[in-house]
């Protein structure tokens, strides 16, 4: 059996695509594998696992009568903790936002759901969103996907580590001086970071509204390019 857990974005869509593949196994296969990380809790701050299971049924259901969104309909991804979600925790890495509880969605977020995009869960990031090593010693550090003695670069470092041990297809992070570049290239990774203001940010904590973008952290340059148009 293939485990598509480690294709690219593209090669799953594809799969999902030519009905090859099913939307809730690929998420099911996803979860089974954070289940089963002894780190999870350091990579990911929340599961969504009864939201991300509707929504890979919603869209098992659109591949079944060929209504599909678009090409990552069904596709899993995770997002640094300061894109806001209706109702749920929006804590910025900082002890000093914990507890917050997002009143609103973020536009970014809309435009994923928007496409069929399945958001798997939160992850990781440095307090505030400020510093390119990875580390928080304030809530949790994901281990480097490559050796977790070492850092695993920042500030988005769940959503690459979260990425590169495949507990989801693809990341989406904030850069404001490589805080998506930075982790992406420490995790063997591609990240984005595209022309500021392209991606809202309407609904994002912002560190310096000036310098800060939204970018996609992939396995190639194709999901990439995907990512970012759907975004």
């Amino acid at each position: 059996m293939i485990d598509h857990t480690n294709k690219s974005i593209a090669e799953q869509a594809k799969a999902i695509e030519a009905n090859l593949l099913s939307p809730l196994t690929l998420l099911e296969a996803y979860l089974d594998k954070i289940r089963n990380q002894p780190q999870s809790k350091n990579i990911f701050t929340e599961i969504y696992y009864d939201e991300a299971l509707k929504e890979a049924e919603n869209s098992e259901e659109r591949q079944k009568r060929g209504l599909r969104k678009s090409l990552l309909d069904g596709i899993p991804i995770n997002w640094k903790d300061l894109f806001d979600f209706e109702g749920k925790k929006s804590e910025g890495g900082s002890l000093l936002l914990s507890g917050r509880i997002a009143k609103s969605t973020a536009e970014i977020v809309i435009n994923a759901n928007k496409f069929g995009l399945v958001s798997i869960g939160k992850t990781h990031l440095t307090e505030f969103a400020f510093s390119g090593l990875g580390v928080n010693p304030k809530t949790a550090t994901p281990p480097n996907s490559t050796n977790n003695l070492i850092a695993p670069g920042g500030s988005s470092s769940g959503s690459a580590v979260a990425t590169a041990l495949s507990l989801s297809s693809a990341g989406i992070g904030s850069d404001t001086g490589g805080s998506v570049r930075i982790p992406a290239a420490w995790n063997n990774l591609v990240g984005f970071k595209p022309t500021h203001g392209n991606l809202s940010l309407n609904g994002v904590l912002k560190l310096c509204p000036s310098f800060d973008t939204a970018g996609p952290i992939t396995k190639t340059v194709q999901d990439s390019d995907y990512l970012y148009h759907i975004l």
